[in-house]
């Protein structure tokens, strides 16, 4: 199973915890091993690039928010 994109962040943390539980406790039978591990790396890959998305959105959002500031600030002392 591979993470679908209408899944929120928080459901694919849950299953990768899920499947991380199975393997740490050696719940997972031998002939879903490998296709749990495959879903777990997929869901890792997937939450990391949500994360990196997140970031960018930040990121860009506090330098706006520092751009409007800074015009502002500039405004303000050339009255």
């Amino acid at each position: 199973m591979t993470p679908s994109e209408d899944q929120t962040y928080e459901e694919k943390v849950a299953r990768l915890d899920e499947i991380l539980t199975r393997l740490d406790n050696s719940e997972t039978p031998i002939d879903e091993l490998a296709s749990d591990v495959k879903e777990g790396a997929a869901l890792i890959k997937a939450l990391d690039a949500k994360l990196k998305e997140v970031e960018t959105e930040v990121k860009e959002a506090f330098e706006g928010l520092a751009a409007e500031g800074g015009a502002e600030a500039a405004g303000e002392g050339e009255a």
